[in-house]
């Protein structure tokens, strides 16, 4: 569908206003979003876009300001009835699909079809969450638990569950975030096809990314929020990524990743026939101040062994040899962090923190014995030292007693990074570092790698983010079905090169 000046406004923000304990989340945003309009919106952690969603979804209510949907203005607090009878439609980060139900049954809860007799059309059921399931190419069984289903289609099928709201004929508003999150290329593709044909049919799509090349890829127009404010909307054929990034900042961006320097020779890790579930007699020497990539394509193994190395998940066979000799076969989470190991997961809601405990409690964790003087916990001193380290990896707000839940993705990494590297570990385990931060947090998080590695830990970084890896490690292995297939370094470790192998492999 052609979208012009003429087209139909679907969805009109005005001047919406939002606070939080006297912090100012949102300041007077207006914004316009066309019918069978693809309108991305984009900004740094913390600029707004949540607070934005949860107004529309409900879960906020703006101190100021107006949502006008189709024309008619709309009654906030936005309920969920009232959301889908206007036409919202949401697909969250946290997709929300129950994995105890089936496929069917997150699809088509809230929308069951019932006889005079109150009895559900089992049947019709099924072919309802067939239809919607093919309409984004899924070849799926309706009767499978979501927990068996890979996460990659569990996103698609948290996107089909979204579009079954919005009406066909007048349209709706599909609000999208951080859809693409999980996905590998090959169901990108897929997804931003489904995408088009919601937007074809009329329907004004909000699609929100940290991921700047899909934004140019999928969006018609891009609004920018920063520090809560509306910085620009843009015509996405006459931007640029760079002036995306500037408008994003209110500055030019600068280097992205930190000068590389050379590793040290003496080995900290060895690991020798290392197998898990997908992983098969991994070899691996990792030496001090090296930054060593792991990578491949979804379902090859790379993302296990992080997990492995630490004991966090059984390895099956193999030893991992410390830098003083000494060898295990059955690693544990306890005897890793004695030898020196941190591991940071991708996780960060159920794996590598605790979103309702304190950012304080979070970050002292590993080291709570260190504040215990006299038998006693010494809590001001506790304070004191996490305020500190919140500073040194600018946390925002520097606050120890606020729950990390409430902190925007990119502080939570860096608090969470604090966590571990004021330990000074011998050897860093990442999955997925900069996994939903936006582009400043990224640059930041990639310089507290750096230093890391400068000051002597060995890095491991298990990402499917190639152009980080190009640009952060010293050499990349490349995994096929659980085993090594390629090492790339030196003048071969290029972005191309990565995602040329990781293909040619497969």
């Amino acid at each position: 569908m052609a979208v012009s000046e003429g087209t139909p406004i679907r969805l009109e923000l005005r001047d919406l206003s939002k606070s939080f304990a006297g912090t100012r989340a949102l300041t007077s945003v207006s914004l316009r979003v066309r019918s069978g309009e693809i309108h991305a919106l984009i900004g740094q952690n913390g600029s707004g876009k949540s607070t934005l969603i949860k107004i529309l979804s409900g879960y906020h209510v703006p101190d100021q300001g107006s949502v006008v949907i189709g024309g008619h203005p709309l009654r906030l607090p936005v309920h969920p009835g009232e959301a889908r009878r206007v036409g919202l439609s949401f697909l969250h980060q946290d997709l929300g699909l129950a994995e105890s139900m089936t496929i069917m049954e997150n699809l088509r809860v809230g929308k069951y079809q019932v006889t005079r007799y109150g009895r559900l059309r089992w049947g019709a059921e099924r072919a309802a969450a067939q239809r919607v399931l093919r309409e984004i190419g899924l070849d799926l069984d309706p009767d499978l638990p979501i927990r068996k289903v890979p996460q990659a289609e569990r996103a698609l099928i948290g996107f089909a569950r979204a579009i079954q709201d919005l009406d066909p004929n007048r349209g709706g508003v599909l609000i999208l975030d951080e859809p693409t999150a999980f996905l590998p290329a090959p169901s990108v593709e897929r997804l931003f096809h489904a995408i088009r044909a919601v937007a074809r049919r009329g329907s004004a799509v909000i699609f929100v990314s940290h991921r700047l090349d899909e934004v140019l890829g999928i969006s018609d127009r891009i609004s920018v929020l920063r520090d809560g404010r509306l910085a620009g909307t843009v015509e996405t054929g006459a931007v640029t990524e760079a002036a995306l990034v500037s408008m994003m900042l209110g500055r030019e961006l600068g280097r992205l990743y930190p000068t590389r320097t050379a590793a040290q020779l003496d080995r900290i890790l060895g690991i020798e026939g290392l197998s898990g579930q997908l992983v098969r007699g991994l070899d691996l020497r990792m030496h001090r101040g090296e930054i060593v990539g792991l990578t491949g394509l979804v379902g090859m193994g790379y993302d296990e062994v992080p997990y492995l190395i630490y004991g966090a998940r059984p390895a099956s066979a193999g030893r991992i040899v410390l830098a003083d000799g000494r060898a295990t076969q059955h690693m544990t989470p306890a005897a890793a962090m004695k030898a020196g190991m941190a591991l940071l997961p991708a996780d960060r809601q159920h794996l590598s923190g605790i979103p309702h405990a304190t950012v304080l409690e979070n970050v002292t964790m590993p080291r709570l014995g260190q504040y215990f003087i006299g038998g006693r916990l010494r809590h001001r001193r506790e304070r004191s030292a996490v305020y500190e380290l919140l500073r040194l990896f600018d946390v925002r707000p520097p606050e120890p007693l606020r729950m990390l839940a409430t902190l925007s993705g990119g502080n939570q990494q860096k608090a969470l990074l604090a966590k571990w590297l004021q330990s000074r570990p011998a050897i860093l385990l990442l999955h997925e570092p900069t996994q939903g931060v936006d582009i400043g947090s990224r640059k930041q998080i990639f310089s507290f790698i750096r230093a890391a590695a400068d000051a002597g830990t060995a890095v491991l970084i298990a990402s499917a983010e190639y152009e980080d890896l190009a640009n952060l490690a010293h050499r990349v292995l490349i995994l096929r079905r659980g085993r090594v297939v390629r090492e790339l370094a030196g003048a071969d470790l290029t972005e191309p090169n990565i995602v040329a192998q990781c293909y040619l492999s497969a």
